[in-house]
């Protein structure tokens, strides 16, 4: 996969990588964004599991989040002792050092991975080290509770595992556009802003270098780290995305009014 470096771009299903060796039963797990695209504070893996299906038990030594985009499946981490059911709109955030296996109830399809990147993504649990300062977490969450709304994104834009949640690397916002609406043109000074289309047609516009990208559903768009950029549903269609800058964007939070320090002491995240 060649691409430009500090210009955003557009990813397609057949630019992914090939299948990873991580799905016991009928199922395929492809790197979409990763070490093999250049990407390293955030990546992306495409699951599908066919109904009895699993995952390998994973760990990582870095936070990591996924969505389910359809579909029903199970969560379990034998060191948080937590066993968890998501539908389509459900999401989960894993902390480091956590084991976690992906169980699927029905045919699902999810999409996410640790952030930063994990080189060894795929690596058995029990071959990677546990040891982390944090306790063992697993937890749930779902697109419609979200924790903070930022309106300069979308009238519709959520922040659902987010800093504010105590995810500070691997965050996952749930992002709607009606047709004709469009980002504030914005920077994510040091996060890489990555996002997997739902939903619709629309494009990604790279301010800093004067391109305008087209996407449509199942394309990710990959914004670097310091490229002004916007996204627009100019196409006449809803655009739905789930994804977001990772690691958590401070300085964007702070410009919709939260107290980033006191939460950073609140929640114990410095």
């Amino acid at each position: 996969m060649t691409h430009e470096a500090g210009h955003a771009r557009i990813i397609g299903s057949d630019e992914w990588g090939p299948e990873l060796d991580i799905v016991l039963g009928d199922g395929s797990c492809r790197e979409v964004v990763g070490p093999r695209s250049g990407a390293s504070l955030r990546s992306l893996y495409a699951i599908e599991l066919v109904e009895g299906a699993s995952t390998i038990a994973m760990r990582h030594q870095v936070e990591a989040v996924y969505y389910v985009i359809d579909g029903k499946a199970s969560v379990e981490s034998a060191a948080a002792n937590e066993h968890l059911t998501l539908e389509q709109g459900g999401m989960f955030h894993v902390s480091p050092g956590t084991d976690y296996r992906i169980v699927a109830s029905s045919a699902v399809f999810l999409i996410g991975g640790p952030s930063p990147v994990d080189p060894d993504f795929g690596t058995p649990a029990d071959q990677v080290d546990a040891a982390t300062s944090g306790t063992p977490e697993l937890r749930g969450f779902h697109r419609d509770e979200p924790g903070l709304m930022v309106p300069f994104i979308s009238a519709d834009a959520r922040l659902v595992v987010w800093y504010g949640a105590r995810a500070a690397t691997a965050n996952m916002n749930y992002v709607v556009l009606e047709p004709g609406e469009r980002n504030t043109e914005h920077v994510h000074r040091y996060s890489e802003d990555t996002i997997y289309i739902v939903e619709g047609r629309g494009t990604a516009e790279d301010v800093t270098n004067g391109s305008k990208l087209p996407f449509g559903p199942g394309d990710v768009v990959h914004i670097p780290a310091g490229v002004v950029h916007a996204v627009a549903a100019d196409l006449g269609e809803r655009v739905i995305s789930v994804g977001g800058p990772c690691p958590a964007d401070l300085d964007m939070l702070r410009a919709v009014g939260v107290d980033v320090d006191g939460l950073t002491a609140e929640l114990e995240l410095s």
